[in-house]
């Protein structure tokens, strides 16, 4: 999807904000046993440290260790969308696994517990963010990143065949 560093950055900003701002809103509904209309906008006032932080490990550790193990479950002739569903797997693995450290410092703090606070962090992450980033964060960013750039490429593509057709080279 995509093709050059600016569209990397901002497809992982994509799914970056959407990941956090769904899980931030879970994880209050958790901490607060509530929910009503005011959490979609007390949860958007306070992920923007989250969203920086997961963004960050996003594009510059996760993605990569995504990558890694992937490509030791999966081969690059298997199918498109095999490829794909095994990166959002370890990518979400390894997420989780950097979110639940903020996670535990935001819900109990660093203290002798650190390690069961982090496991039940993290199975509780786990449970939420695998199916969300499956099956909504995952398409609704490709849509949204195709959108985005779809207009931008289009009109490259028209320049290009433009100057092929001036140049006597496209039909």
């Amino acid at each position: 999807m995509p093709k050059t560093k600016f569209e990397a950055i901002v497809f992982t900003a994509i799914t970056a904000w959407m990941i956090v701002y769904v899980m931030t809103l879970y994880n209050t509904v958790l901490a607060t046993s509530s929910f009503t209309n005011s959490t979609f906008l007390i949860v958007l006032k306070s992920m923007w440290i989250e969203f920086v932080i997961i963004f960050l490990c996003a594009y510059f550790i996760s993605s990569k260790v995504a990558k890694y193990f992937a490509f030791k479950v999966v081969q690059p002739i298997d199918r498109g969308i095999v490829i794909v569903l095994m990166i959002q797997v370890f990518t979400v693995i390894s997420q989780v696994a950097l979110a639940s450290i903020l996670g535990v410092y935001h819900s109990y703090g660093f203290d002798s517990q650190f390690i069961p606070h982090y496991l039940i962090t993290y199975c509780r992450s786990f449970m939420m963010a695998l199916p969300v980033q499956l099956f909504i964060v995952g398409a609704m960013a490709k849509y949204l990143f195709r959108v985005l750039f779809s207009s931008t490429n289009g009109v490259e593509e028209e320049k290009i065949e433009k100057e092929l057709l001036e140049e006597g080279f496209a039909e």
